[in-house]
């Protein structure tokens, strides 16, 4: 189906890699002229094919119904990535460009990346998503109030100046905004806790609690907690985000990207 959407494909995509790396199409059950109207309309350079033989929308055609997966949020998967030897190492039934630029990054040989980090006015708990060269706060968070980074450890708050991965922290800042960040991908990371309180973070990917794997079952049912002007119980950790997170001992988690 031609849908504005797929503009995003031009400019995050293909725009961003070669096209001798990566290449796009798109592939529509609408016909010509629709397809012709919707490039001059909406910038569109990579190419859209015709796939003859349906009604056009989101019933598909003859090339869709040889590749047609069910997905129960969804009666049509609409995004793949196919490798270089043929196997899709991606489907999806939501267009999800942030998703995709990893899975092409880690195809493509772990280059870097960008995440963009939402923080609000005053304290943040946040995290470091990605494998960065620099992880000074003030360069990460440029916006941030200096001085004010903190975790938790041993029972206190420690002041730091810089981040590492999988630990949360506190930082202030002095109005709502976004930082940007780039770096390579941490599809898979082991944290360790103590018992009692802990301040974590997650990866580049949204990772759900129940899949954390915690073979010593260290984490305490219903004491995952993000912060959102107060604490909200959470079932995911989100990339650049800190949690508190209660432990019944002394050990390891890990979280890992779903497309392991």
């Amino acid at each position: 189906m031609c849908s504005p959407e797929l503009s995003d494909f031009e400019t995050t995509i293909w725009q961003t890699y070669p096209q001798d790396e990566v290449l796009v199409i798109g592939i529509t059950a609408n016909n010509q002229n629709q397809i012709d109207n919707f490039v001059e309309e909406n910038g569109i350079t990579y190419p859209i094919l015709f796939d003859p033989g349906g009604g056009g929308g989101v019933q598909g055609g003859e090339t869709y119904d040889l590749y047609y997966l069910p997905n129960d949020g969804s009666p049509y998967p609409r995004d793949f990535i196919i490798d270089e030897s043929g196997i899709i190492q991606y489907a999806n039934n939501e267009i999800d460009t942030e998703w995709m630029l990893i899975i092409l990054n880690e195809l493509l040989g772990n280059q870097e990346i960008e995440l963009t980090v939402p923080y609000s006015e005053n304290w943040n708990m946040i995290g470091l998503p990605l494998s960065v060269e620099n992880p000074d706060a003030q360069f990460l968070f440029p916006e941030s109030v200096e001085n004010t980074l903190f975790t938790f450890t041993e029972g206190g708050y420690s002041q730091e100046s810089i981040l590492n991965s999988g630990i949360g922290y506190w930082l202030r800042f002095q109005s709502d905004g976004t930082s940007t960040i780039s770096g390579q991908s941490l599809d898979e990371l082991s944290i360790e806790l103590t018992h009692g309180w802990n301040m974590i973070s997650g990866i580049s990917q949204t990772v759900n609690v129940s899949s954390i794997n915690d073979p010593d079952q260290l984490i305490i049912d219903g004491t995952v907690y993000g912060f959102n002007d107060g604490y909200e119980l959470t079932e995911t950790v989100e990339p650049g985000q800190g949690y508190w997170i209660r432990s019944s001992g002394n050990g390891t988690i890990t979280l890992t990207s779903s497309i392991h």
